[in-house]
C-alpha cells in the first residue's frame, strides 16, 4: 500500500482553521497553492469570521465550511469533510515552504504521521526575540506536534481533543506517540508570520491563553507545566553562553508572557 502511495501521488487534503484571519490568510494560501506537490485539496473552516476571510479564501478556491466553537473542533470538522487520504493541518498565519507537502508526502510512505519544523518571523525587537526562542526550540522533543497525518490513524486516536482550547495539537502529539503510531521528523519548515509585535498584544494573548489552558493543564498535568512555561533553562542557558543581544529583551517578552498567563488562569477560576 505504501508503494501504491508514492506511485498515485495521494490526494491531500489542507485544512485551514480562521477566525478574522484576512490579514495572514491570503500570504498562507499563497504558499499552499505554490506547493510543488500539486494534488492537493485546500479546506477552509471558518470560525464565522467578521472580516473578508471567506472571501480570501474562495478567491483560492478552498473549499469553505463553517464550525465552531474552537480550533479542535473546526479540524475535525474539517477532517471529517476531507476527501484525502492525507491531512495536513495548517494555521491561517502559517507560510509554507515549497517543498513541504512533497516531503511530508515521501515521509508517509514510512510513517504514519510526521512533525514539522516551524519557525517565527519576528518583526521588532520583541517578535525578532520570540523568533530567536523558537529557533531554538523548533527540534525540543517535549513539544513537538503532528500537523501532516494519515486520515486513517486520525480517526483511530480520535482527532483533537475539543475540551482543549489550548495545547489541543500536543495533546494529538501525545495520544499518537502513546498509541504505537510511527511519527516521522521532516525538515519542512513553515513560517509563522502572526506573532504579536508589542508587549500589549504578547500580554493580551497570553491572558487569554491562560484563561483557557486549564482543560490541557488537568489532562497532562505536570508535563504540560515543563511543556507550555515561558522560561526554557536551555534556551536562557545557550543565550548566555553565545552574549546574545536579544538576552535582556527575551528575559522581558517571558516574564511578559508568565506573568499574563498566570493572571489569566487565576480568572478563570
Amino acid at each position: 500500500m505504501l508503494h501504491k502511495m508514492r506511485d498515485e501521488k495521494p490526494l491531500v487534503s489542507v485544512i485551514v482553521p480562521t477566525y478574522n484571519s484576512m490579514k495572514t490568510l491570503e500570504h498562507c494560501l499563497k504558499s499552499v497553492k505554490n506547493q510543488n506537490y500539486k494534488n492537493v485539496e485546500l479546506i477552509v473552516v471558518d470560525r464565522y469570521s467578521k472580516d473578508h476571510t471567506c472571501q480570501i479564501a474562495k478567491e483560492f478556491g478552498a473549499a469553505v465550511l463553517f464550525k465552531g466553537p474552537e480550533r479542535s473542533s473546526q479540524k475535525n470538522w474539517g477532517a471529517a469533510n476531507a476527501k484525502g487520504e492525507l491531512l495536513y493541518f495548517v494555521d491561517s498565519d502559517f507560510i509554507l515552504e515549497p517543498n513541504v507537502v512533497s516531503k511530508c508526502v515521501d515521509a508517509c510512505e514510512y510513517f504514519d504521521a510526521t512533525t514539522t519544523v516551524n519557525y517565527s518571523v519576528g518583526r521588532g525587537l520583541w517578535g525578532k526575540s520570540i523568533a530567536l526562542q523558537e529557533r531554538f526550540l523548533a527540534h525540543d522533543p517535549t513539544i513537538q506536534t503532528a500537523r501532516f497525518v494519515r486520515k486513517s490513524v486520525f480517526f483511530k486516536v480520535g482527532g483533537f481533543d475539543e475540551s482543549l482550547v489550548i495545547g489541543e495539537d500536543l495533546d494529538f502529539y501525545a495520544r499518537l506517540s502513546e498509541g504505537g503510531f510511527r511519527i516521522g521528523n521532516v525538515d519542512a519548515i513553515e513560517w509563522h508570520v502572526g506573532e504579536p509585535e508589542t508587549l500589549r498584544d504578547i500580554a493580551r494573548r497570553n491572558f487569554y491563553y491562560g484563561k483557557v489552558v486549564k482543560a490541557y493543564l488537568a489532562k497532562r498535568k505536570g508535563f504540560a507545566v515543563r511543556q507550555l512555561g515561558p522560561f526554557k533553562l536551555t534556551v536562557l542557558w545557550m543565550l548566555i553562553k553565545n552574549g546574545n543581544p536579544y538576552l535582556f529583551s527575551l528575559a522581558v517578552v517571558n516574564i511578559t508572557r508568565w506573568v499574563s498567563s498566570l493572571f489569566g488562569l487565576i480568572c478563570s477560576r
